[in-house]
């Protein structure tokens, strides 16, 4: 059950901010898939009250009142979301606000919260959030696995239902569920349960096509390349016995492979070790001062 606090920014007395304007693709849908993630990579969950207050921006979303305490229309409608430590992914139709001031109220809300209660100043989130346009069933189907397996991906979480931070709770309790973000009702009735659960459950390694949120660069280095560096310069010869090895030198390893030209996702299909695991030895390696 969400907890409400006294100190949250009314969306009634939200200033609008100058952010970077860049050409981004419509929806003929009006849904979309959204990416947030922390300036820098920074977490922007520190513990399970933050996770709550941000749910808490995206109601003040969907059931909004003006300055007299009237319901006005919803802003946007929710259908899927994920809350991972450092990003988050949304899947949001707009209603009666375009996508660019649906984000901006979240971002705003929720930064007000963060800086106040750690005392720190400025940007909490990357400028430029990410966005795809939704345009048919299918994709819309992708996204729903794909949002709800990201903290499995990334090691989180052993499988979809056990991750506290996302929407999946609100499909698997289908009755009634107290402070019900997500719109399930339609999603369901355009998707048999039976059909979602099995694909949504459904393990795999990554939905192709599906913008992703690390920033990953080009990969320079071939699947043989990799393993000719890891039998020359490591000894290596069975690739696979790269996620035995000893923590510290496991992740030295990585990471000078990634220095090298390896991508994330290659390191992940060619080792075994899992992707979220290389995202977060390379990225917090680069972060060290």
């Amino acid at each position: 059950m969400l907890t409400y606090y006294n100190n949250y920014v009314p969306l009634v007395q939200l200033k609008t901010i100058n952010m970077p304007r860049q050409a981004r693709k419509t929806s003929g849908t009006g849904i979309y898939h959204v990416m947030l993630r922390g300036i820098n990579r920074q977490d922007i969950f520190e513990d399970d009250e933050d996770y709550m207050r941000f749910l808490q921006s995206l109601h003040q979303l969907v059931e909004c009142y003006d300055e007299r305490g009237y319901r006005i229309p919803s802003l946007c409608h929710f259908y899927a979301y994920c809350l991972m430590p450092n990003h988050v992914h949304l899947l949001i139709q707009e209603k009666t606000a375009a996508i660019g001031e649906i984000v901006k109220r979240i971002t705003i809300s929720y930064a007000y919260h963060f800086n106040k209660k750690y005392q720190r100043k400025g940007h909490l989130f990357q400028d430029r959030f990410r966005s795809e346009p939704v345009d048919d069933i299918g994709y819309f189907k992708t996204l729903l696995r794909y949002i709800h397996q990201n903290p499995v991906h990334a090691g989180l979480s052993v499988n979809v239902g056990e991750y506290p931070w996302s929407s999946w709770h609100e499909f698997e309790k289908r009755e009634a569920v107290m402070d019900k973000l997500c719109d399930t009702d339609v999603v369901l009735r355009r998707i048999l349960w039976e059909e979602l659960w099995d694909f949504v459950l459904e393990p795999t390694d990554n939905d192709g096509g599906i913008l992703e949120m690390d920033d990953e660069p080009p990969r320079s280095i071939s699947d043989a390349g990799i393993k000719d560096l890891l039998r020359l310069q490591y000894g290596i010869v069975n690739v696979m016995d790269v996620q035995n090895l000893e923590k510290n030198q496991r992740n030295k390893i990585i990471k000078e492979l990634c220095d090298q030209g390896a991508g994330f996702r290659q390191l992940a299909r060619i080792t075994g070790i899992s992707y979220g695991i290389i995202q977060r030895v390379v990225t917090d390696q680069r972060t060290v001062p």
